[in-house]
């Protein structure tokens, strides 16, 4: 396993009222609010009425290197498919990035999910060449309060490479580490994320989550397997750094592609 950062919303969750049992509470939540049947989105007509945008602060957000945001005007659609921008520009102090991101207005539970996606490149169609680039970090991935919940499958242009990471905080009131007590994670080396479209695989059941790309199984974890259920989420951001995601790349927009969502229940 090697060290991944984080894929998850910054915007605030609330926090439940007691604590006595949060591994029951998830339970129930699984039983009670997950979704349970399949559903298929495509994005021939927009968002629709189940999906959110997202106009917050984004992660890797950094005084003095990264003010990093996520902003309605770069979510559009282009051939009938999701398009999310991400562009870096100096600013007076440190790097201004406007990403965007989509989530579900439901959360989902125990099951299959498949996101047929291009990651991020500076191809502004979708079948456009394009390479990656540093300062870009595209994903689809599972989320909810403070990483109770989280599963990315999450491409990182400086790396060039996708990160399958699960997450199980549960100290609720703030932000989890990158301890091997709450994450678990891989890289996975593929050059052609970037340029070309894949069918990317998230199955989570009781105990385990699977990563597979195109059929073929690449990360199978058993640790850290979170239970309550998530928001789906679309998104690209931009970073300023050394660590995750690379160093800003300025004046060069790069986009992502999502042709559908689907999600199988257990």
């Amino acid at each position: 396993m090697k060290s991944g950062g984080r894929a998850g919303l910054s915007r605030p969750e609330r926090k439940p009222l007691m604590r006595l049992s949060v591994s029951l509470v998830a339970l129930l939540f699984q039983l009670v609010t997950a979704k349970g049947q399949p559903v298929s989105y495509d994005f021939n007509n927009g968002l629709g009425k189940a999906w959110r945008i997202a106009s917050w602060k984004s992660p890797d957000s950094k005084i003095g290197l990264n003010h990093g945001t996520y902003v309605p005007e770069n979510v559009d659609f282009v051939e009938g498919m999701l398009r999310l921008k991400v562009e870096q520009n100096p600013g007076p102090d440190g790097v201004i990035s406007k990403g965007a991101a989509i989530w579900t207005r439901e959360k989902f539970g125990y099951g299959t999910y498949e996101f047929v996606m291009r990651m991020a490149s500076e191809s502004p169609t979708p079948d456009g060449p394009g390479k990656a680039h540093s300062g870009t970090v595209s994903s689809a991935f599972l989320y909810f309060q403070n990483s109770e919940t989280e599963m990315d499958i999450e491409f990182l242009g400086d790396k060039n490479s996708l990160w399958a990471t699960n997450w199980h905080n549960l100290n609720l009131n703030t932000q989890p580490g990158y301890s091997p007590d709450v994450r678990t994670t891989d890289q996975i080396r593929n050059s052609s994320l970037a340029n070309q479209f894949h069918n990317y695989k998230l199955v989570w059941q009781p105990g385990s989550v699977k990563w597979y790309i195109d059929g073929a199984l690449v990360a199978s974890h058993h640790t850290n397997v979170p239970i309550a259920p998530a928001y789906i989420i679309l998104q690209i951001r931009g970073t300023n750094s050394d660590e995750w995601g690379g160093k800003a790349t300025l004046n060069v927009p790069r986009y992502a592609y999502v042709k559908s969502v689907k999600f199988y229940p257990a």
